[in-house]
């Protein structure tokens, strides 16, 4: 006789097994699964486990209803699409944030707000689909994200220190001042005297916290011999483009520069295009700095001595630093430590 088939549904895993299979509490695993406030980083291992092996998935309805939140977070780029997708750190910034919110049970949308337009129906977004809160990226002051969001209600918490409105605005940045400082001191280290600088745009981190910090290092530095000193500054957007053309004004205004700080990755590569346009080695006759450990610092040639930014931990304070908003109105800024990452663009051969 033929064995009778079964045409229900395979029972859904519920939180009670995800609760055995971590050995912990339901009421451990609910408390992970709504933010994870008062669970202790081994248990979240292990329950971040048990939802992997038994396939759980929450009930996004069933939350909203109990808790009143749609367990969504937007992701809120102030860029165009073009500008997003040419730069690899805003690609290693989302992967780590919606890690991070996904070992947390809860979703995220990415919006892309690089003009006026774009931002008003980012705006009209958050406040029509109820999500919990937004975290922001490379705001321009001329696009009022931060105003638009606020005058939303909805918590919000910025990727790097917002210019002006660090009392205003909950953030959590790299340590922008100490990776310029570890650049200065390296870049003198290594023999650079007459070193230029290429900052980011005005508004952001890079276009003042990084290039003042590192100009200020370069100020209190003394040696033996000639005295480094930073003889000339220009800005870019952070495109590979605009570190070629700072480079080519520094150049022609001052050819006896030896050393390069740029304020991010992308700069720096441009502003070793220039040098070599203009005959010049590196690092043998100029050093070049970055900032970011972008993901082509350490296979393009030559391999780019940077400031390294560990997005894994920056994407974790920032989901913390939102729960804390959410829950309790808390306001935090978080500054995550950085580390200077030498490779061949600063080493001569023989030093």
């Amino acid at each position: 006789m033929a064995a009778a088939r079964s045409d229900r549904a395979p029972r859904r895993p519920t939180i009670s097994d995800v609760a055995r299979r971590a050995g912990v509490s339901t009421g451990t695993v609910s408390r992970y699964l709504n933010g994870g406030h008062w669970v202790s980083a081994e248990s979240s291992k292990l329950i971040t486990r048990a939802i992997r092996e038994t396939g759980y998935v929450a009930n996004s309805t069933a939350r909203q209803l109990r808790t009143g939140r749609s367990g969504t977070v937007a992701f809120v780029v102030d860029e165009a699409p073009a500008r997003f997708f040419e730069d690899p750190n805003f690609e290693a910034l989302v992967v780590a944030v919606g890690d991070a919110l996904a070992a947390r049970d809860r979703s995220m949308v990415l919006l892309l707000a690089g003009d006026a337009q774009s931002a008003a129906r980012a705006e009209t977004f958050l406040v029509t689909s109820g999500v919990d809160g937004a975290v922001t990226a490379s705001a321009h002051p001329e696009h009022q994200l931060f105003e638009r969001i606020q005058a939303a209600g909805i918590p919000l918490v910025n990727v790097g220190s917002p210019t002006g409105l660090e009392d205003r605005i909950a953030f959590v940045a790299a340590d922008e001042r100490e990776g310029a400082r570890l650049m200065a001191e390296h870049l003198i280290a290594q023999g650079a005297r007459r070193i230029a600088v290429i900052a980011g745009p005005a508004h952001s981190p890079g276009g003042t916290l990084r290039p003042d910090a590192f100009t200020a290092a370069v100020d209190a530095s003394a040696s033996e011999g000639a005295a480094p000193v930073v003889i000339g500054l220009r800005h870019g957007d952070y495109t590979v483009e605009s570190g070629r053309a700072a480079a080519r004004t520094l150049l022609a205004e001052h050819p006896e520069i030896d050393g390069i700080f740029a304020a991010n990755d992308q700069m720096a590569r441009g502003a070793i295009d220039a040098l070599r346009e203009d005959g010049r080695s590196v690092p043998e006759d100029v050093l070049v700095g970055g900032f970011d450990d972008s993901a082509f610092a350490g296979t393009e040639v030559p391999l780019l001595t940077t400031v390294r930014q560990d997005f894994g931990r920056i994407a974790e304070e920032l989901v913390d630093a939102l729960d804390k908003q959410i829950d309790a109105g808390v306001r935090t800024n978080v500054i995550v430590p950085v580390q200077l990452v030498v490779r061949d663009s600063t080493v001569r051969p023989g030093s």
